[in-house]
């Protein structure tokens, strides 16, 4: 049994790094995008291994799914999003001008 003891201390640091990313990463961003109005353009698009894409649009914050081999957005896109909604539009730029491209849900 004492052997198991020396994993104690990476246990508990893995939950509490969890924990601390899991309110950053997830919870705080997802309260901010529910609750603010957001007008702004995709800044920077990171791709997770395949697995997942996260949509910045500001340095902070981001849109994240699943859908990786679909319709998704591009860098330079513009969405538009009320308060208290998870709904917002998409315009893309098509002859020097931004146009409606799709909504989300």
């Amino acid at each position: 049994m004492k052997k198991y003891y020396r994993f104690i201390p990476m246990i508990v640091t893995l939950l509490i790094f969890g924990y601390f990313y899991l309110h950053k990463h997830v919870y705080k961003n997802n309260n901010y995008f529910y609750q603010n109005a957001i007008h702004s353009r995709i800044i920077n698009v990171e791709n997770y291994y395949d697995q997942s894409l996260q949509f910045y649009y500001t340095p902070e914050y981001c849109i994240t799914t699943s859908n990786t081999k679909g319709d998704t957005l591009k860098t330079g896109d513009s969405i538009s999003k009320k308060s208290h909604t998870h709904t917002f539009d998409v315009y893309r730029m098509r002859n020097d001008r931004y146009e409606f491209y799709k909504r989300y849900d």
